[in-house]
């Protein structure tokens, strides 16, 4: 005999979508071709941080994207995206013994996706008044490579 496993449903909404950090390196256009066009010139950095907030009922996801010069290792651009979403009955899916919380992975997946789309948005908009505009953008990525070995612990 097949048990049913219990289906919740997650109501959530986008509460916030802003750029906390942005810096960039101001290079020629010539330099910036040469960059873009010279094979391994380039690396990308990216890297996830995941908060939640049980009395706001809030998760917020920062994107961190670093586009390094592989000659010196300098960062040419820097950028932090945070997307805060407001989870209903987040507290329910809270386990206090493990202090973490059990959201399903479809709905991690798809927070992720909305942070990274946005993100890569904001970040294009912030390099909209640079030599770097039309040259440098986020790639598209599979959102589930975000959720993989990452535990839902609390924010302190």
């Amino acid at each position: 005999m097949l048990q049913k496993q219990k289906q919740s449903e997650i109501n959530y909404r986008i509460i916030k979508i802003q750029s906390i950090k942005f810096n960039f390196e101001d290079y020629s256009e010539k330099v910036i071709d040469e960059l873009f066009s010279t094979k391994d010139s380039l690396s990308l950095n990216l890297n996830t941080v995941l908060k939640f907030d049980n009395d706001t009922s809030t998760v917020t996801i920062d994107i961190v994207s670093n586009l390094i010069n592989n000659s010196n290792k300098s960062i040419i651009i820097s950028h932090t995206g945070r997307t805060s979403f407001h989870l209903q009955e987040l507290d329910k899916v809270y386990n206090k013994e493990a202090d973490s919380y059990k959201l399903p992975n479809g709905l991690i997946v798809q927070l992720y996706s909305l942070a990274y789309t946005h993100a890569r948005a904001l970040l294009a908009s912030e390099l909209n008044s640079t030599s770097f505009r039309d040259k440098y953008f986020l790639p598209i990525i599979d959102p589930s490579q975000f959720i993989r070995n990452k535990k839902t612990k609390t924010s302190d």
